[in-house]
């Protein structure tokens, strides 16, 4: 276990490495205002999480500094035309647990109950696939291991657009960019209420084993910041909580779930770094492939 602690930096080393590695427009509000120092970890604090089974199918609940006593919720009852979730996130916009289903459809959560309230217009590609709320103008973005690329409305007349394909420059000789084909989570950071306040979109790619940047967010453009350290296979989950004081996030808390030697385990992770930390495994009967961290705790 882990007793470790991430703290936001005041957007410096973010825009320094952002100016190298990838470009300034952001297209969808994903401004690089502020991020996670690689050495400024300290006590840490406990977070309660929700987590999804790896078939898509269970809810549990857990706390961050003990993933090995993760509580069942149940299964997910509810769907409409799914037969399994894909992915979970908390909504800044309101705090309430969304998923999406593996045909697109979108849903509130309350305990293991779902209920439907918007559809992908989009069918989804791919086999493993995460999703998250950028906060600054309310759409959920989906990506997936096929270099998905999608960004929904969740309101009642909400749309889905497809967006440019997850890819990596090209390396010379070659001329065209690479799809990405290992990008199972993403995670926006500075979840809260300022309109003041940008966010910057990170992934995790668990072919390459690395934490990437996507920007900007809509053209699908990565630039990875390191690698994780271990080697992660299969779907992975991934999750910023922001700690808000005054409405404004002033420290992020990196999450990652992954499938490493078979089994799928709580870890945090540097964000300009890639490496990751383990906090512990799921138990076997209550493996966790997605995590959302329960908002509004610090």
């Amino acid at each position: 276990m882990s007793s470790k602690r991430t703290r936001i930096i005041a957007g410096a080393a973010v825009l320094g490495f952002m100016a190298a590695t990838a470009p300034a427009a952001l297209a969808d509000g994903d401004a690089p205002r502020g991020g996670q120092s690689s050495d400024g970890r300290h006590d840490g604090e406990n977070l309660a999480a929700i987590g999804l089974t790896p078939d898509g199918k269970r809810l549990v609940s857990f706390d961050t500094d003990r993933p090995e006593r993760a509580r069942d919720l149940g299964v997910v009852q509810g769907l409409v035309g799914d037969g399994r979730l894909v992915g979970i996130d908390h909504r800044p916009a309101n705090g309430l647990l969304y998923g999406v289903g593996d045909k697109g459809g979108v849903y509130t959560i309350a305990g293991a109950t779902a209920t439907k309230v918007s559809q992908l217009s989009v069918a989804l590609s791919g086999t493993a696939f995460d999703i998250d709320f950028n906060p600054v103008v309310d759409r959920l973005r989906i990506v997936s291991d096929a270099g998905q690329n999608l960004r929904h409305d969740v309101g009642a007349q909400g749309g889905t657009s497809t967006d440019g394909v997850l890819s990596y420059p090209a390396a010379p000789p070659a001329t065209t960019p690479t799809t990405a084909t290992g990008v199972t989570g993403a995670a926006y950071t500075n979840n809260d209420a300022d309109p003041a306040t940008a966010t910057t979109l990170f992934d995790v790619d668990t072919v390459l084993d690395q934490v990437v940047i996507q920007s900007p967010a809509n053209a699908g453009l990565l630039a990875a910041t390191g690698k994780l350290g271990v080697d992660a296979t299969g779907d992975a989950g991934f999750d910023i909580y922001s700690e808000v004081r005054r409405g404004s996030a002033v420290e992020l808390f990196p999450y990652l779930v992954l499938q490493v030697g078979g089994r799928y385990g709580l870890y945090e992770v540097s964000l300009l770094t890639g490496r990751v930390t383990p906090e512990g495994t799921f138990p076997r009967d209550r493996q966790v492939s997605d995590i959302a961290l329960v908002p509004g705790q610090l």
